[in-house]
């Protein structure tokens, strides 16, 4: 659920970006900060004529020439507010998934064993893989590729956010229209048609057992382990520190609070740098990729001494880290999603 509260906030966001219709809800929110100004310039005036403190003539003016900016920007905010409200109801229906599904390595293998049996005539079934870094549009013979996928496929595979890669299966009459997103980077981009879909390069990469290092990064409690098979973690440790919570007040207090909270995480990066250190030591050369989760600006910091030679991949994933099944992180890591259109 988290994965596909994420993909609709997404694809709202981008939706009132380019409509037009957060900017207009922008300069509506500062013509309202305006109006409340204006009010206490007219409210100002008024106490200013009545103590007597400017002449009479002055007062009168100052209080005219507030009330007309004020009218003025009124009259502007009821068009604006207008305008937003027919674009709200002129907007078509927004495009989204049907569904967003979370897959480990064996409902990935069975999904895919199951589409692969499908048989169409005349090789109209369309497999589209794209490399870790590519986009759909980068791909060779792009143009021949988008003629064969509607515009609201283009639309939806456009909104897709993956550091991965994935892999895109379309039929014509649109039985099947899914994709699939891996948690470890495809490594060629390319796209065919035939009878049945080529299922072949996700399925082998189920079995591939690449070795990885998984560094789960929250500010006073973090976990770093290595796995030579992507199945259980040969090591790993949990670092723990005291960090102080965040301060709700303001004033000098929440800045000294903070300065100290700030001194508890750089201690707490530190010791994780340490440990992490210890474990790419004991497991030199025999790591595929680092897999950063959690916090992805603390695992960042984390990670700035981390050689360039190992691959870094930020993942999406929810990690709950529990001490007496260190397993699941693997299997909350290493998680594929499936999308539905």
């Amino acid at each position: 659920m988290v994965e596909k509260d994420k993909v609709i906030n997404n694809i709202n966001y981008i939706f009132r970006k380019y409509s037009g219709k957060e900017e207009l809800e922008n300069v509506i929110n500062k013509l309202q900060s305006h109006i409340l100004e204006l009010e206490l310039d007219v409210k100002t005036a008024n106490i200013r004529y009545e103590k007597g403190l400017v002449s009479e003539k002055k007062a009168i003016a100052a209080k005219q020439e507030a009330e007309e900016k004020l009218k003025v920007a009124e009259v502007k905010l009821l068009t604006m507010e207008h305008e937003l409200e027919r674009q709200r109801t002129d907007a078509p229906e927004e495009l989204s998934f049907t569904r967003v599904d979370l897959f480990n390595k064996q409902q990935t293998e069975e999904f895919l064993l199951s589409i692969s049996s499908l048989k169409y005539p005349a090789e109209s079934l369309l497999t589209v893989y794209i490399a870790s870094g590519d986009k759909l549009d980068s791909i060779k013979d792009n143009e021949t590729l988008a003629d064969r996928l509607d515009s609201e496929t283009l639309t939806l595979v456009g909104k897709i956010d993956s550091s991965t890669g994935f892999v895109l299966f379309h039929s014509p009459d649109h039985l099947v229209n899914e994709l699939i997103v891996p948690p470890l980077p495809l490594k060629r981009s390319y796209w065919d048609t035939g009878a049945t879909f080529d299922t072949t390069p996700l399925l082998s990469s189920l079995k591939e057992g690449l070795s990885v290092c998984v560094l789960v990064a929250h500010a006073g409690e973090s976990f770093v382990g290595c796995s030579l098979d992507s199945e259980e973690f040969d090591s790993f440790q949990m670092i723990k520190s005291s960090v102080k919570a965040k301060h709700s007040k303001g004033g000098f207090s929440q800045r000294r609070f903070e300065r100290l909270r700030g001194e508890d995480i750089a201690h707490h990066i530190d010791k994780v740098k340490l440990s992490l250190k210890s474990l790419l030591d004991e497991f030199e050369g025999n790591l595929d990729y680092i897999i950063l989760a959690g916090d992805p600006q603390l695992a960042r910091e984390i990670t700035t001494d981390v050689p360039l030679s190992i691959n870094q991949i930020v993942s999406s994933s929810d990690i709950h880290i529990e001490k007496h099944n260190m397993s699941d992180v693997l299997k909350q890591i290493l998680v594929y999603r499936r999308y539905r259109f």
